[in-house]
């Protein structure tokens, strides 16, 4: 908390994505797991397009998150995060995908009430 604090919120995620990235692609690499012909597969304009956006909407999405922890009580905020994603992951999965909310609906629906009680 003191890091993103005297960082702040932007600097402290980059440290944090670059440290990631540099260890899984450098753990990758010195393996032979990666080879200079699958780099290639990502230079495709159309492929780095998606990766640049999933890049960007990860950003908005993390920065979010750290403001809503300066902000709010990190409980809630753990809370809202848990029971949203469920929400969300379950209304993808149905239009999306063709899932059934069949046996889910009475538990996802406890998840909800219970996130809106809780930051009432």
């Amino acid at each position: 908390k003191v890091a993103i604090k005297s960082a702040g919120k932007t600097l402290y995620y980059a440290y944090g994505r670059l440290l990631m990235a540099s260890t899984t692609l450098g753990g990758s690499y010195m393996s032979g797991g990666i080879t200079m012909k699958e780099v290639r597969k990502f230079m495709n304009p159309r492929v780095m397009g998606l990766i640049i956006a999933i890049c960007m909407a990860d950003a908005v999405y993390m920065l979010s998150l750290y403001q809503a922890f300066a902000w709010i009580s990190p409980v809630y905020v753990t809370a809202i995060k848990r029971g949203g994603g469920i929400v969300l992951s379950s209304v993808l999965g149905v239009t999306l995908f063709g899932e059934t909310m069949a046996g889910r609906t009475f538990p996802i629906m406890t998840i909800v009430f219970g996130v809106t009680f809780l930051c009432l």
